[in-house]
């Protein structure tokens, strides 16, 4: 009778186990967003956060460009979860909006980054703007301020989404002005904050990381970056900039 007993212990014990596995690769499952892009090799991974941000509820449908674009952007945060892209996109499509400008109230020489390998197996998400401490930084586009405040990479930083959904990350700041709110309304070349090197940063000179995530691409998350370069060569300093 012992015998019988230990051995329905043992059973039991070993159901509990491969129910507490089964669960867990359910919940796995069930959490892992899976996209697949041409031409990139990607992983989907629940815990990929290169900028940590407070998770966010489900982004609000794209506006048109011929609707104002409403406060409760306000609420958004810059994008967390994400595909695990091995290889950066290289795809640069149009941004859909009109009368972007330089990210900056000067011209400033730069080279194309995006793409250069990071470590822990990531890459460089945008390109480096090099200026002077406390150079002007401006809104590209007419759009909505959100996501203002300290990050542990990127330091002062915030994000700009304009009209057409498209959205732009600024890093490194060291300060900004008083539009940088978040559900703030810019206009195309309004200041929003200045040049610096907080955040990671700091052993740098003083520069903006700027980033394009195109609102085609905003289902990869983070890793939906394009290469700026050919939108910056393309984009004009505001005449009455600085």
């Amino acid at each position: 009778m012992r015998a019988r007993l230990l051995s329905l212990a043992v059973l039991a014990a070993g159901c509990s186990v491969a129910s507490a596995y089964a669960a867990s690769t359910i919940g796995l499952a069930r959490n892992a967003d899976r996209v697949v892009v041409a031409g990139s090799s990607l992983v989907a991974t629940r815990h990929a956060r290169p900028h940590p941000a407070p998770a966010h509820a489900h982004r609000p449908a794209l506006q048109s460009h011929a609707v104002p674009l409403d406060r409760a952007l306000a609420a958004m945060v810059a994008p967390v979860r994400t595909v695990r892209l091995f290889i950066p996109l290289r795809q640069t499509p149009a941004l859909h909006a009109s009368a972007y400008v330089f990210p900056l109230a000067k011209a400033v020489g730069f080279a194309d980054t995006f793409g250069a390998a990071r470590a822990g197996g990531s890459w460089h998400h945008g390109d480096d703007l090099f200026a002077p401490r406390g150079t002007q930084v401006l809104a590209v586009a007419g759009g909505v301020v959100f996501s203002v405040g300290w990050q542990r990479l990127g330091g002062r930083r915030l994000w700009l989404r304009d009209g057409a959904g498209n959205e732009f990350y600024y890093a490194h700041l060291d300060g900004y002005s008083r539009k940088a709110n978040d559900g703030e309304h810019v206009h195309a070349g309004e200041v929003i904050g200045y040049v610096g090197n907080s955040g990671d940063a700091e052993l740098t000179p003083s520069h903006l990381h700027f980033e394009i995530h195109p609102s085609s691409l905003l289902g990869l998350g983070y890793d939906g970056a394009v290469d700026p370069t050919t939108y910056l060569r393309s984009w004009k300093t505001p005449a009455n900039a600085g």
